[in-house]
């Protein structure tokens, strides 16, 4: 994603409040608001380049996920009970029975999440990087996904092994052009050649 991020902490407010106040939040036409570490982190809408690689990663994990009635989708606020936090990742899988219990629901349980994924930009990179890997790994949400293409020439990097305390003990890293094996429930191997630009 492109642009600035705004952050507003609130620092005074207790966690009622500031769950009340990101409830009720009215973002601007263009953004998407999170809670992130106690703070209302409002981003700009992704890039034209940012949804390319989303599409290029959803390519690469819909057919498989689907003949296993898992489903793949975006923009989906995740709520994370260890940390009290909502982040809406890029891209999660997710069996497709949980997106389906409540049509009008537009948050999702952490329990339900399969693999969450996010691919950072310029103004996302630090949270996608540091704070999103603690709270999803808090949450023991199985599968975390970075793909990074401003970090150097690109990488992908898959956390995996939750330990329920903000960290994931096992990480593998490479760089976009080759192969990264994703852990089981899914067991698959992620062609990253997909990723360099053409």
């Amino acid at each position: 994603m492109g642009g600035l991020a705004m952050t507003a902490p609130l620092p005074d407010h207790e966690l009622a409040h500031l769950l009340e106040a990101y409830e009720h939040l009215e973002v601007p036409e263009g953004h998407r608001a999170e809670l992130i570490g106690g703070e209302i982190v409002i981003s700009p809408s992704p890039t034209n380049f940012h949804n390319w690689l989303y599409g290029s990663l959803h390519y690469l994990l819909a057919q498989e996920t689907r003949q296993r009635g898992w489903a793949v989708t975006n923009t989906t606020t995740v709520f994370l009970p260890a940390t009290d936090e909502r982040f809406i990742p890029d891209l999660i899988v997710c069996p497709a029975d949980a997106l389906l219990r409540d049509p009008d629901e537009w948050r999702f349980a952490a329990e339900d999440v399969l693999l969450a994924a996010e691919i950072t930009s310029p103004s996302t990179a630090r949270r996608d990087r540091g704070p999103k890997i603690w709270g999803f790994a808090h949450s023991q949400v199985p599968i975390y996904l970075l793909v990074d293409p401003h970090d150097g020439d690109g990488n992908t990097t898959v956390h995996w092994n939750p330990d329920g305390e903000g960290r994931y003990r096992d990480v593998r890293r490479v760089g976009f052009g080759e192969k990264l094996h994703l852990p089981e429930p899914f067991g698959l191997d992620l062609d990253t050649s997909v990723f360099l630009k053409p």
